[in-house]
């Protein structure tokens, strides 16, 4: 019966990462009693979570915020006056370093809203490449974009850095857009003739985004008056962004100043 029970123990499966001739990318089960191993690769479902930077192939700067729940913005502005020309957002999920969303949005400055699909591929903290079946001129031409990781996003962005001066849009843009944060997080601003009010505090993964609502307060933002949006705001080069889309996918904001 010993000898039964020690015979069966050699013939049991074992299962670990490979290492030597594989890697922490597979998994492999021994077979002790035949001598012989197994291997299958493992899937990454890690998505491409941060802030990068880059160009479309329309020739429109991009920059696009990936949060770590799949949640994504791409804002798309004219690289000469950096007017906002429209934005994309979803919810990705990703395997092995390519991303899909089979239902993302693009909303205009115009407030038009387009659903379409992306797709793309992705190496961590480096490179990301994107490619939406919506562009807003034509909308039926595949737009693609290339951006890479800005480290910043590695560093927690707090209220006292935001706080204090006011934030004012550049003088390129034809819209003046103003906002001024409070040592509480509150916050007050306008653009154009929309006026809106929102609170905003440190994103709890310690990333370099600031979470917000806005509440806008009159009846010329596209939004509509009394509507509230999530927003993200995140400072890169002494530059604010602020970004969200209603949970109903009907609007969104956009606003860049400095101070």
């Amino acid at each position: 019966m010993k000898l039964f029970t020690k015979l069966a123990l050699l013939a049991l499966p074992i299962l670990a990462a490979c290492g030597g001739g594989g890697s922490s990318d597979e998994t492999c089960a021994s077979n002790l009693g035949t001598l012989t191993k197994s291997c299958t690769s493992n899937v990454s479902t890690a998505i491409p979570e941060g802030i990068w930077y880059g160009a479309t192939t329309t020739e429109l700067a991009a920059q696009t915020i990936v949060l770590e729940n799949g949640q994504y913005f791409s804002v798309y502005t004219s690289n000469s006056t950096g007017a906002f020309q429209w934005l994309t957002e979803g919810f990705m999920t990703a395997s092995n370093g390519t991303i899909t969303d089979t239902a993302t949005i693009a909303l205009t400055n115009t407030n038009a809203i387009i659903s379409g699909s992306a797709s793309g591929s992705f190496t961590a903290k480096s490179s990301l490449a994107m490619t939406t079946t919506m562009n807003t001129v034509p909308n039926t031409t595949v737009l693609s974009y290339n951006g890479a990781y800005n480290s910043i996003y590695d560093s927690a962005l707090n209220i006292s850095d935001v706080s204090g001066a006011t934030w004012t849009s550049p003088a390129t843009l034809a819209t003046v857009s103003t906002i001024t944060f409070q040592a509480d997080g509150s916050a007050s601003g306008k653009q154009g003739t929309c006026t809106f009010t929102g609170s905003f505090k440190p994103r709890s993964t310690g990333k370099h985004l600031l979470d917000g609502t806005l509440n806008f307060t009159s009846a010329t933002c596209l939004a509509g008056n009394g509507v509230s949006m999530p927003v993200e705001a995140t400072v890169v080069n002494s530059q604010l962004t602020l970004v969200g889309v209603t949970p109903q996918r009907n609007a969104a904001f956009y606003l860049t100043a400095r101070r």
